[in-house]
């Protein structure tokens, strides 16, 4: 019985160990992510588009802002793991779009969905204000242009 019991446990905590991780929704913006820009010939064609559902460009807002993420032609998906066709939405706020291929730093300019969301209320700097969505895989690296968004806002 010792003899099948070890190989089996074993196992069972090899499993553990080396499975697949989910990640928990970023709220920490000042989490650092140790993934590596990914050379644009090595990521999957990014077919659709992505949009701010419920703001356009010039809106006069208040804080806090409410923002919804909208995307077309991918699902959305948790960071963690690369699944083609898939990504997460980050907000960047200041820039337009990052590189295809570059990984999305975590600070309080570029803000991760990673859990999956699609909204989020927002703190945003007063005045004239760029507001960039963009799509990435699951380890945090670009779609690049052709899967952001960018527009001016006005923060009262």
């Amino acid at each position: 019985m010792k003899s099948i019991l070890l190989p089996v446990l074993s196992l069972a905590l090899l499993l553990v160990a080396c499975g697949p991780s989910e990640e928990a929704p970023n709220t920490d913006v000042h989490s650092q992510h140790q993934h590596e820009s990914m050379a644009p010939e090595a990521m999957d064609e990014a077919v659709g588009k992505v949009f701010f559902g419920n703001l356009k460009a010039n809106d006069t807002l208040e804080n806090p802002v409410y923002i919804e993420f909208g995307v077309e032609g991918m699902d959305v998906r948790p960071a963690g793991e690369i699944v083609e066709g898939t990504g997460h939405h980050h907000l960047l706020i200041g820039n337009a779009f990052l590189a295809k291929g570059e990984v999305v730093p975590a600070n309080s300019e570029n803000i991760h969905y990673g859990g999956g969301q699609v909204s989020d209320t927002v703190t945003l700097p007063q005045g004239e204000v760029r507001l960039g969505m963009q799509f990435a895989n699951g380890v945090h690296a670009s779609y690049g242009r052709d899967m952001s968004a960018s527009i001016k806002v006005y923060v009262k």
